[in-house]
């Protein structure tokens, strides 16, 4: 391949510098290298002491990480099937998420290598019955999410056949002119899924499994073609609840097809990166416009980023079901990373908690460890459950869990407490909780304009906020029933932006609940999204002494302590809070 070539293609074509592939790996490694399982030393060694320190703490998955063409670390931890006691390895099988969208968007330039089709080739000379509001939409539109259409037409496992999803993709209202804009849409890639079948004569596993797959050496890599018998396929837990496998579920239909669900390993996911690294399955040209980013940095199938680490080319993804991933390469430093993870945190992806401290450690940087703890049989932790009350009213609900002592807490000034560790905060984020409060308690009543208020960027924002709400709420009343009670559950800071801060909302039903979550720059919202549960934050602290836990908190890389307070006869009757500068005490509500 000739690297200064590609090099001079995507300069020209204003990737500010970015070579995303070629000039950092000029060694090749054997499919074999690549999947073994490595911890190497200096950073790989600190990588790997943190994941095997977090681990008590909530982590669960897998990661490989190379620097300069070199596996440093391939390494799983937790379990990938708790209920059989199977750990996490290298072999494991994950979901891949939304990093399928970087595959199919692969095939898709295949097929214009081919000679079958132009990424400027509308939509209308592959699909029938394309409407005439969407006659403009072009392959390049569905590649780089400015299509306007809708994000997702069903749930992941709902039955939807090709050509019924195409249909009903295709009669949804444009949220916005073609190339107007960009919105991250879920089914503009089932409808490249669709063109690629319809292009190609095979199925759209069949095609990549014979175009990508094989020729980069990957076996463990499908939906279905892959013999997954012999395969440890990674469980997804959202809790104590084991969501199973995407094999266990009606998989795959077309509402997940082309966007989402692939599944694969570590060492798969890093023959795939090679391969992108020669010319066996893309050409440079190819390659040059797959990794050319358009509107929101995103290309086709990656996001084209420029950070403090330098050029950064990624794509994460997952559900809510406990799974999450994400691969990412550093194109200046000559650093890949690929990281899996099969439970979730506080209702949010687990990749969202662990990134930012793995990019960290792999740049040289320095983050807050747990300390080293002893497995206690769960047994022993009994005595110490229960309802603990602060004198401020918040509730700290102390449970047995994973041979851990998992304390959730509830209230605004328990969760400052622990997040900020300082009496004078307790009451810090009372004023977004009544806000968010207010403003759903008014959509439920078919008044959006407070929401409207509050909305940074509001013309662009307003109309998809409104309708992803709106589609939320009714794609669940037959669970939820009539909402009858709106409930803010506290605010934390957010995984997802810098500074800001998120507030979970409970829409309470007759029969269940819906949950959201408001993502907030001062009392600007710069987002809205669902949630899992009702657990706002819940925080695994694991015995140090008879008397003292440590804690950890993934997301803030937070150690934390609590004493139990004991009577002259052994029974708890409270326990104290360390902070910075002094004991919090809470008693415990006796039955």
């Amino acid at each position: 391949m000739n690297f200064r070539r590609v090099l001079q293609r995507l300069k020209t074509q204003r990737l500010r510098g970015i070579f995303l592939l070629g000039v950092y790996c000029l060694g090749a490694f054997s499919s074999a290298e690549a999947s073994e399982v490595t911890v190497g030393g200096g950073v790989a060694t600190k990588l790997d002491q943190y994941l095997t320190r977090i681990t008590p703490f909530g982590f669960s998955g897998a990661l490989l990480v190379a620097k300069n063409g070199k596996i440093i670390l391939d390494q799983g931890y937790g379990m990938a099937i708790r209920s059989e006691n199977i750990r996490n390895t290298s072999e494991t099988v994950f979901s891949t998420g939304s990093i399928t969208k970087q595959f199919t968007a692969a095939a898709v330039m295949k097929l214009k290598m081919e000679g079958k089709l132009n990424t400027s080739d509308p939509i209308g000379k592959f699909l029938d019955g394309v409407p005439e509001d969407k006659n403009k939409i072009t392959i390049r539109h569905l590649l780089t999410h400015t299509s306007g259409l809708v994000q997702d037409v069903g749930g992941d496992y709902d039955a939807a056949p090709r050509d019924e999803t195409v249909k009903n993709i295709l009669t949804q209202p444009l949220e916005f002119k073609p190339g107007e804009r960009f919105a991250y849409t879920n089914v503009g890639y089932t409808l490249l899924a669709a063109i690629i079948e319809k292009v190609s004569g095979k199925s759209y596993e069949e095609y990549l499994n014979e175009k990508l797959f094989q020729p980069a050496g990957m076996v463990s890599t499908g939906y279905h073609l892959p013999n997954w018998d012999d395969k440890v396929v990674a469980h997804w837990y959202v809790g104590d609840t084991d969501n199973g496998t995407p094999l266990e579920k009606p998989y795959p239909y077309w509402n997940l097809i082309g966007n989402g669900g692939i599944l694969s390993t570590t060492g798969d996911m890093y023959r795939w990166h090679l391969t992108l690294l020669g010319d066996s399955v893309l050409s440079a040209d190819a390659k040059a416009e797959l990794f050319t980013p358009f509107l929101n940095d995103y290309a086709y199938g990656w996001d084209v980023l420029t950070t403090k680490y330098g050029s950064l080319i990624q794509h994460n993804g997952g559900s809510m079901l406990g799974n999450s991933a994400e691969m990412r390469w550093y194109a200046d430093s000559n650093a890949v990373t690929i990281l899996f993870c099969n439970q979730s945190r506080d209702g949010v992806p687990l990749i969202d908690a662990v990134r930012d401290k793995i990019e960290d450690i792999l740049f040289g940087g320095e983050v807050a460890l747990p300390p080293e703890v002893v497995e206690f049989d769960s047994a022993a932790l009994q005595k110490f459950q229960g309802d603990y009350r602060l004198q401020s009213g918040g509730h700290l609900i102390a449970s047995v869990k994973n041979q851990a002592l998992n304390v959730t807490l509830q209230g605004q000034d328990a969760l400052n407490l622990f997040i900020y560790q300082e009496r004078a905060k307790l009451y810090l984020h009372n004023d977004l909780n009544d806000k968010s409060t207010s403003i759903f308690q008014s959509v439920l009543k078919g008044d959006y304009e407070p929401f409207r208020e509050v909305l940074a960027d509001k013309e662009k924002r307003f109309d998809r906020v409104r309708r992803f709400i709106d589609d939320r709420i009714k794609n669940t009343e037959e669970e939820t029933g009539p909402i009858r009670q709106v409930v803010a559950l506290g605010t934390l800071p957010s995984s997802f932006e810098e500074g800001a801060v998120e507030t979970m909302v409970e829409l309470k039903g007759e029969r269940e609940s819906i949950f959201f979550r408001l993502i907030w720059q001062g009392h600007e919202n710069i987002g809205v999204g669902p949630a899992m549960s009702a657990q706002t934050l819940s925080i695994p602290f694991l015995r140090l002494t008879l008397s003292d836990f440590a804690g950890y908190h993934l997301g803030m890389a937070k150690n934390l302590r609590i004493s139990f307070n004991l009577d002259n006869n052994g029974f708890v009757t409270g326990l104290s809070i360390r902070t910075i500068d002094e004991n919090v005490e809470a008693y415990k509500i006796m039955k």
